[in-house]
């Protein structure tokens, strides 16, 4: 019996050792034509490959269709309520489907919910020729967008992604990413319910279908965002997740285009994440509470300062090593008064990536009046401390 524990807790270990591998940059290998792993509030890239080659997006397009359709909700243009009817080329669009049928109305709240849980070609066409007019329209409104919010290897050719013969929607993994990237800054309320949404279900219309992004169900903490395949594009995936930290919580955008199978394009995506979960962190660097340096008003003993920093700086790296160095500077002070949160200085930060920040130190107290008594004794320095703050 003791020999089999020693067994099973072999096992137990080799497995943890395996699940929580921490891979290091220069040993991740991922099996896609374009990677791109980025964190969300930064936009600091820190895995990349192909990532401004434009490939087709396939399903991933409609990412861009529920934004189109997002903001002319929220500028009330347009309602969830909203009746749509359904034209003979909505129902005519084939791959996956709602099974809409031409001239029967629905809701622009289901379509929505059809195309963003369950990639249905058909509700992505509907949603377009109701909020643009007609497709022409919506697809010059979705290149419009593309460029209003820098995505500078994108065009589209419809609202779906279903390949066109002699032409197609192209889109690079950088823009998927900054498209994520924008979608969760202005709709993420709104979005992640439904892309972290396993199965649809609408028993009026007796149609239950589960998510193609199996990736939900592998790692819990995911919630999004899309998944895409043609023979042309092969399968890809535009994920995030959220990560719990020590100090604060980050989320991480991936984008994994044209692998062979959608078991690789899962198992290459829950590499590229958990190679960010397991490798980066977002630190708290300066607490606004905690003191960062020390001084003496014109270096009087009786006149102590504690230098704190102005707010709370966090910063997104690797675990190790963030911060290269600290240099402090402190300001020439002209006045006997100083006022709690005055600025007398500030810090300047070498990040990992020698990237400089810099953060005002102010006074933690206030110092309303010197006594007579400290006055007579440091009359000397007190002169020279105005004087020499004059020049």
């Amino acid at each position: 019996m003791k020999n089999l524990r020693k067994s099973v807790l072999f096992i137990v270990i080799i497995l943890i050792f395996n699940i929580c591998n921490v891979y290091a940059k220069e040993d991740l290998k991922v099996d896609a034509k374009a990677v791109l792993l980025m964190e969300e509030e930064s936009g600091e890239i820190v895995y990349e490959k192909n990532v401004d080659e434009s490939y087709p997006p396939a399903s991933i397009t409609k990412l861009m269709t529920y934004l189109i359709a997002m903001e002319d909700i929220t500028k009330g243009r347009l309602g969830l309520d909203d009746l749509v009817v359904i034209s003979k080329k909505a129902s005519n669009e084939r791959g996956a489907t709602y099974y809409l049928r031409e001239n029967e109305t629905m809701k622009l709240r289901d379509l929505i919910e059809a195309m963003m849980i369950v990639s249905s070609n058909d509700a992505a066409m509907a949603i377009a020729e109701y909020v643009g007019e007609d497709e022409e329209k919506f697809v010059a409104s979705m290149n419009q967008k593309a460029k209003e919010i820098g995505m500078t290897n994108t065009h589209f050719e419809n609202p779906n992604g279903m390949p066109e013969e002699g032409k197609g929607n192209r889109m690079s993994a950088r823009d998927i990413a900054t498209l994520a990237r924008y979608l969760l800054k202005n709709y993420k309320m709104e979005m992640l319910p439904l892309t972290n949404t396993e199965k649809f279900i609408n028993t009026k219309r007796r149609f239950e279908k589960e998510t193609t992004n199996h990736l939900l169900k592998m790692i819990p903490e995911v919630d999004g965002l899309k998944t895409g395949y043609t023979d042309e594009a092969g399968y890809c995936l535009a994920s995030t997740m959220s990560v719990a930290g020590q100090d604060t919580n980050f989320r991480l955008i991936s984008v994994v285009l044209g692998t062979e199978s959608d078991g690789m394009r899962v198992r290459e995506s829950k590499k590229v994440l958990e190679y960010g979960k397991n490798n980066y962190v977002k630190e708290k660097i300066l607490d606004q509470d905690e003191m960062i340096d020390e001084m003496n008003l014109f270096k009087i003993n009786d006149l102590p300062i504690n230098l704190l920093p102005k707010k709370d700086l966090y910063i997104f790296g690797p675990k190790e090593g963030i911060v290269k160095k600290k240099e402090i500077s402190l300001l020439k002070k002209r006045t006997l008064r100083v006022k709690k949160g005055e600025k007398l200085g500030s810090v300047a930060i070498t990040l990992y990536n020698d990237e400089v920040v810099h953060m005002d130190l102010v006074s933690d107290r206030d110092i309303n009046d010197v006594s007579v008594g400290v006055f007579i004794r440091n009359y000397k320095f007190i002169f020279a401390g105005v004087l020499s703050s004059l020049w």
